[in-house]
Order: C-alpha cells, then structure tokens, then sequence
C-alpha cells in the first residue's frame, strides 16, 4: 500500500493548535473540560497523518492534559479539575482509538478497491486473450451490460451502451432468425442458451461467435441472464482450412488408387467397347445379306445401346472417383454401394485365385453420407485385403452388410496373414504401413472420412485373417458430432 504523504503547512497548523489549547488549559480558570478540545486535533489529523504519527499524538495529548492539570494545581488533588481530566484523558484515548479503527477500516477498504481494480484489469486483460467478452441481460425489460471486449467482438467501441438492436443490427441477415429466437427465449427466462453465429461489421468483414448464457435468480425472484460471448472466428477458419485439407488429401489419395485399378478400369472400359463392336459387325452382316433381316439387326442396335450405356456408367464412376468436389451428403444404400464397388473392382477380383462371398442384410435402412467418399473407403479396404493375400492359397473375401443399434455395419474379411500385435493400435497413425512400398495414408483418410460421417471404424484380427469394418448411424439418427475410432465389439 502507499505511504500517506504529509502535508508540513496543516501539520504546523495542528501543532499550534495543540499548543494553543494547552496553554488554554494550563494558564487559564475556565471551568470546562478544556482538554476535550484534544479530539478535534486528532479528528484533523487522522487524514493528514500515519498511524503511528497519531497514535504518538493522541499520547502525547494525554500527556499534555495531565501536565496543564500540574502546571495549573500542583499535585494537589482538586476533585472538580481531576475529574474534568480523567474525562479528556478518557475522551482522547476513545478518540485516538475510535481514529486508529477508521483509519485501518479505511485502509482495508482502499486496498480491496485496488484489488478489485486489478481484477477488473486482470479480467479485461483476460477476455482480450481469449476474446471472450460477459455480458447480462434483466428479464422482462431487456436491459442488458456487457463489457468492453463483447462491444469490440459485436463491433462497437467499448463504451458504446448495449441493446437488442445493436446485437441485431450486426448480426448477418441469414442468421437474425436464429438469434432472435434466442432473444425470446432470453425474453421469457426459457433455460440456457448456447447458440453459433455470424457478424457482419461496418467493414464488410465476417466475425464467427458462440454465445452461452445461463439464468439467474435474485432473492425476489426476477430473472436476469449472465453469459459469455467468444470470438471463435480463428477457429472456425481453421476448421475450414482442415476440411478443404481433407477434401483435397481424399480426392489425392483417389487419384493414386485408379492409377492402381488402370487395368480394371481398361477391362471394365473395353467389355462394352468390344460388345460395341461385335453388335456393330454382326448388324452389318445381317443389313448386307441379299434379303437383309431387319430383326436381327435391330437387335444387334439394340446390344449397341446397352452397351454403349454399360460403358458410359463405368465412365461415369471412374469420373467421380477422379473428380475433386465437396462432399454431397445424402441417403444411400450400402448394399448398393457394395455392388457397386465390386463391379468395379471385378478384374481385380477375377485375376487372383479366390473364394468370394457377398452377404448383403435384407431391407437395409439407408445411411447420409457422400457417395464418392464411402465407396473410397471401401476400395481401399478391399484392395488392401486382396493384397494381403497375395502369394497365398485358399484364399478367401467376405464382404458383409448388417444393421446393428441405430448403425449400419460394412465389413470386409479376408484370410491373409491377419493383424500382428504390435501393429493393431498403429494401423491408422499417419505414415505408419505395413507394406514395403507403402506410403501409410490410405486407412488415415479412410478414417477420417468416417469420422466426418459421424461413424468409426476399427480393425481386428479374426485368425487365419483379418476384418476391416466401419459403421455408419442410420440416416434418421444421423449424428452431426464427429466420433474417435475405436474397436468395435
């Protein structure tokens, strides 16, 4: 705490004045309690003067009341001037300790006002680093407070005075319905309110925030709401940059896998470019016979257009796989993208010696997701599962559908050398492969999608191989969080 600094032309006056009385009580007959009069000299010097300068003076005050009692009787006893002493004595020693009290109640009271300046400081100093701003808002009148960093975070100077219509005002148009359902519900003291939205400032520019409020209650019951505002508009970026990241990471690692399937994807292309040119000789033939049947050739036309159909649907995935787009969530038929993914992976399925067994549940409910993305997944998992048989006899691939608590399960089983101990916690780190040659992305992507789907996937040894399996919530139940993998029972 700072020293109290004196003030010598008021400390000259108080000794003078002390002097003064003194000499009243000591030289002169009045018949009062002259003395008493040292109170007022200690009531003025209790501003001006230290404690200890006080307490020295309220002895010496005592001193001095008992030396003008000699001075002006001798050690004489007089009843009536003793007694008018013992009073100012009494008088000044309740003073001096009445002014000690003050002055250390004062003292206290300076101190938790600096304190709770340094918390106000410490506070402001705070909500800046983790622009954060407070606010309050008194139910039904809407009076609100907020603080300096929720004016700079709405965009308004600190000592700008805070309404509905200045939180509206710079909320983006596409959002007011949302905050405003807040506000009513704010209006009508309707529980906690957490809610996400845009800003549009002066400038042009677009500032992310989360509100929480909760609401309180005073001892007459009147509700009020305190809560928080948070600038998360670094945050959301961020986020947007990891998904573009993930977006583009994904549509890389698709791009790398048909250079993989370049023979399947020529053998899938060249089947119906080959019945194209069959049906095209054959109708030829039967248009240059010397009595042309036109039956036949119409239904040479006819295999030209189923397969010239055949071939643009193979076009049409490969396209998909290649193309770099935003992820389209909508329902699908797992049991479809199964199919699907097989058709297309038939060549490499058809060039290894192996036993392949499709067990698709019956009247499987749909899942949201995005096509091209989930049918990424599931070509990986299928072709690390046949490259892990590769050189090994009876060899076997399970790929399996089923529907299990809310989720739709997709698992694909082979019996290759399976999972090794020491590898099952690190399949889907980052760079980590079990391959010579491999680079280590592919089950990393292929979880994150999931993740992103709101489902997990996990992988488990199941002797002599291995099941790679992911689940997906049902399209009514579908989750907008995002889940951590783990193992699935």
């Amino acid at each position: 705490m700072p020293r109290r600094r004196t003030h010598p032309v008021q400390s000259a006056i108080l000794l003078l004045l002390t002097a003064a009385i003194f000499a009243v009580d000591a030289f002169t007959r009045l018949d009062t309690a002259i003395a008493v009069m040292y109170v007022v000299v200690l009531l003025l010097a209790s501003p001006v003067w230290p404690r200890r300068y006080t307490l020295a003076l309220g002895a010496g005050c005592v001193l001095l009341t008992m030396g003008a009692y000699v001075v002006a009787h001798g050690l004489r006893v007089v009843p009536s001037s003793a007694g008018r002493a013992l009073v100012s004595i009494a008088a000044i020693a309740i003073a001096t300790w009445l002014v000690i009290q003050r002055r250390q109640a004062t003292d206290r009271l300076r101190q938790r006002e600096q304190a709770l300046r340094r918390s106000q400081a410490f506070l402001a100093g705070a909500q800046r680093l983790t622009r954060t701003g407070s606010f309050g808002i008194r139910v039904p009148d809407g009076t609100m407070v907020w603080s300096e960093e929720a004016a700079r975070i709405f965009g308004y100077p600190g000592d700008a005075v805070p309404d509905m219509d200045r939180v509206l005002a710079h909320t983006l148009p596409e959002d007011r319905p949302l905050v405003t359902a807040a506000l009513r519900r704010t209006m009508a003291c309707e529980g906690h309110i957490d809610v996400a939205h845009r800003l549009l400032l002066p400038d042009g520019t677009i500032r992310h925030v989360h509100v929480l409020a909760e609401a309180s209650y005073d001892a007459d019951g009147r509700c009020e709401y305190l809560g928080a505002v948070t600038d998360i508009t670094a945050r959301v970026e961020a986020e947007q940059q990891l998904h573009a990241s993930h977006v583009q990471l994904a549509h890389a690692a698709r791009v790398s896998m048909l250079g993989e399937l370049a023979a399947s994807v020529a053998h899938e292309v060249n089947q119906p470019l080959t019945a194209i040119v069959a049906n095209a000789q054959a109708g030829r033939r039967w248009l240059t016979r010397a009595e042309p049947d036109i039956g036949e050739a119409q239904a040479a036309l006819d295999g030209i257009v189923q397969a010239s159909e055949r071939a643009g649907q193979v076009i049409r995935r490969i396209r998909a796989l290649a193309r770099r787009t935003e992820p389209e969530h909508v329902a699908l038929d797992l049991n479809a993208l199964v199919q699907d993914t097989v058709e297309l992976l038939q060549r490499e399925l058809d060039r290894r010696p192996l036993a392949l067994r499709i067990d698709l549940a019956p009247g499987l409910p749909p899942v949201m997701g995005d096509r091209i993305e989930l049918q990424q997944v599931l070509i990986n998992l299928v072709m690390n599962a046949l490259q892990a048989m590769d050189g090994l006899s009876n060899n076997r691939l399970e790929l399996r559908t089923r529907q299990d608590d809310g989720m739709v399960l997709v698992s694909v089983r082979d019996s290759g050398p399976g999972i090794a101990d020491a590898d099952g916690a690190r399949l889907f780190e980052p760079f980590f492969s079990t391959k010579a040659d491999g680079m280590g992305l592919g089950l990393p992507i292929c979880r994150s999608i999931i993740s992103r789907h709101g489902g997990r996937i996990a992988a488990r040894s199941t002797p002599p191989g291995s099941t790679f399996s992911f689940e997906l919530p049902i399209h009514e139940k579908a989750p907008v969080h995002e889940q951590q993998s783990d193992a699935l029972p």
